[in-house]
């Protein structure tokens, strides 16, 4: 599956993606990086260098990796001396299509949407388009049959699912049964589901289901396997299709002392899966998330961003190839010994030196 689907493309989590453990908690909407005036020029800029100003829509700041993609959008933006708005919708839908709204209203030079549902953003998205202000995806994969965002950067839910696939037929040989923690209307939950599913038929059979509730989703996530562990005590497994649930899962083993009866599988680190998996190795648990710096895809957007702004490139869409993405799967046996990050090699560097030797101004 290509990662960057030009004119063709979810509504992201992500989460490709969602809430890091009972920590979390929701943020409100905010914005930064100076004037909210799209295509201004810089004030006290000698050289008349045009400053734009990005967007930034998220469907939730209370995941731990839509903030991480948010900070990666405002160090790309200070080197380049633009300004970004961000606004957060903290899983309402309603929110959604007003941040979008307001995005255009505000005249930004262009909006990356991190896992905004395009049903909601409908109005928002036709706006945009109408005055040529580019929308790019960024985290997951949009259900976006109208073809709103010219390309979408994220990590592959087919390779991540297939990783996290081996694992669970390693760790559970026979046959066995899971519960699945959904979020239906994001393209890219569904695609971790189907993905798994294909990938294990014949050895796992998801015989329980839940709809998780993204404004109170790491509660509602505990609520969720409590119940159903409780009724159905044969489920030994749990695919934590959003990576707050991953931690959340283990929190209600733990209550119902089932760690060494239930396996967890979930996609992306969360900062307090370090330790959780540290905790268990050596231990019959069975745990295992699926890696890949989610941060990172902001990079290639910023790039697009540069090639259609700044550069004036007719084909602007940055294809992923230039800088692919890693993947890792950890496991109690396989996590850092220290830390409460994956070694990724940055990309702020490569992107940099590439804008650099295109000829773009950069601050630093």
């Amino acid at each position: 599956m290509r990662n960057v689907r030009l004119r063709r493309l979810r509504w992201v989590v992500t989460i490709g993606v969602t809430a890091g453990a009972v920590a979390l908690s929701a943020c409100s909407s905010s914005s930064s990086g100076g004037s909210s005036d799209g295509g201004t020029t810089a004030a006290g800029n000698s050289t008349g260098k045009k400053t734009f100003t990005i967007g930034v829509a998220a469907i939730t700041l209370a995941s731990p990796n839509v903030p991480l993609q948010v900070d990666t959008i405002k160090a790309a933006a200070k080197a380049l001396g633009w300004n970004t708005i961000v606004l957060d919708a903290n899983g309402d839908p309603s929110k959604e299509g007003a941040d979008m709204s307001a995005l255009v209203n505000k005249g930004v030079d262009a909006i990356l949407d991190i896992a905004e549902n395009p049903a909601q953003t409908m109005a928002g998205m036709t706006a945009a388009k109408a005055k040529g202000i580019p929308i790019i995806a960024i985290g997951a994969p949009l259900i976006d049959p109208t073809n709103f965002a010219a390309a979408t950067y994220a990590p592959s839910d087919a390779t991540m699912s297939e990783m996290l696939a081996e694992q669970m037929l390693k760790d559970f040989p026979g046959q066995s049964k899971a519960l699945s923690l959904d979020a239906s209307a994001i393209l890219a939950i569904k695609m971790r589901k189907e993905g798994l599913a294909s990938k294990t038929a014949g050895r796992v059979t998801v015989t329980q289901t839940h709809e998780t509730d993204l404004a109170n989703a790491v509660q509602d996530t505990v609520s969720a396997v409590t119940n159903t562990l409780r009724a159905h005590p044969d489920i030994n497994m749990i695919w934590g299709l959003q990576d707050f649930e991953f931690s959340s899962s283990i929190q209600v083993l733990k209550s119902l002392n089932k760690l060494d009866q239930v396996g967890v599988y979930s996609y992306y680190m969360d900062p307090i899966n370090f330790d959780l998996l540290r905790a268990a190795k050596g231990t019959n648990q069975k745990l295992a998330v699926v890696d890949s710096p989610i941060q990172y895809g902001p990079w290639y957007a910023m790039d697009a961003l540069v090639n259609k702004l700044v550069l004036n490139k007719s084909d602007w869409v940055t294809d992923m190839s230039v800088k692919p993405l890693p993947y890792k799967l950890v496991t109690p046996e396989t996590v850092p010994a220290t830390g409460t990050t994956m070694d990724y090699e940055p990309f702020e560097p490569f992107f940099l030196d590439r804008w650099k030797s295109e000829g773009v101004p950069l601050t630093n």
